[in-house]
């Protein structure tokens, strides 16, 4: 009879101690990383790469960053408003030492899906359209001494005539801002976990870009409340989500393999598995 009642007890408590895990996920509980075995290897001055198969969130997690000193390395946007190339083709067509996957884009037909200033130049009119929404509620901006930049949409006029700025970037969800964690929307594509890109700033100097992979047995992905918890342990002050999912692709050119994440578009734990994309942030 006392077995009962405790069965019955833990069925009925179960549902409550679920939904109590889930809330700590989405509300991107703190995290330590002080576990996590890093393999480091510097790429060039300025630029180390780190990469670990770790466990995190309690679930597989294969993570890369690639930590910039802005001091001796240059970030900027490469654009094809007309056709979408694999990131490790349009990394290598512009020299690049480093990238990654950058904004959204529309995957028929080619071309940004939000706005996009490049070189201080508006590459296409489809750029033009500063819109907000859930997803798109943030901004990067590459100024022109070389400081990156994260912050709210903010309005069309300022962002835009602001002749210090090289490049900017919407994209989103805006992760952090100002040292603290940004309200993030109650959807699946903020709450499901997904292959990530993001971009986080530590100080003036230091940028990380970070790959987590997904969609994989051996890496689950991160809600984007985890994905900012963890940006969060790095020290990161300001953050922002880019495209992700089968799009996100780290690419080095020291490497043999090129690209040293592993996409998900091939449906393969492969290095294999790049999607064709518009735009990406390369490090010279």
């Amino acid at each position: 009879m006392k077995l009962q009642t405790a069965l019955l007890k833990i069925k009925i408590l179960f549902p409550f101690l679920f939904l109590l895990y889930a809330s700590n996920v989405l509300l991107g509980q703190e995290v330590s990383i002080d576990s996590i075995l890093w393999n480091t290897k510097t790429i060039g001055k300025g630029l180390i790469w780190k990469r670990a198969q770790t466990t995190l969130f309690e679930s597989p997690q294969n993570i890369n960053i690639l930590e910039i000193d802005l001091k001796k390395r240059a970030l900027t946007v490469v654009y094809d408003p007309i056709k979408n190339h694999l990131t490790s083709e349009l990394a290598t067509k512009s020299d690049a030492l480093a990238a990654v996957n950058a904004g959204f884009f529309d995957t028929k037909n080619g071309g940004a899906v939000g706005y996009l200033k490049i070189d201080g130049k508006l590459p296409s009119t489809d750029t033009t359209k500063w819109k907000k929404s859930a997803i798109l509620n943030g901004a990067l901006f590459i100024m022109k001494n070389g400081r990156v930049e994260v912050s709210k949409i903010g309005d069309y006029q300022t962002n835009t005539s602001n002749p210090k700025m090289d490049d900017v970037l919407v994209t989103g969800c805006l992760l952090m801002d100002e040292g603290e964690k940004a309200p993030l929307p109650d959807n699946a594509f903020s709450n499901n976990r997904h292959p990530r890109t993001c971009l986080g700033v530590v100080n003036k100097h230091k940028v990380f870009l970070v790959t987590v992979d997904g969609r994989a047995k051996e890496a689950a992905g991160m809600a984007l409340p985890e994905l900012t918890a963890f940006l969060q342990a790095l020290g990161c002050k300001e953050a922002i989500n880019l495209d992700g999912g089968g799009s996100t692709t780290m690419w080095i050119s020291t490497e043999t393999t090129g690209v040293v994440n592993k996409p998900s578009d091939n449906k393969k734990f492969d290095h294999q598995g790049e999607r064709s994309v518009a735009n990406i942030l390369v490090v010279r």
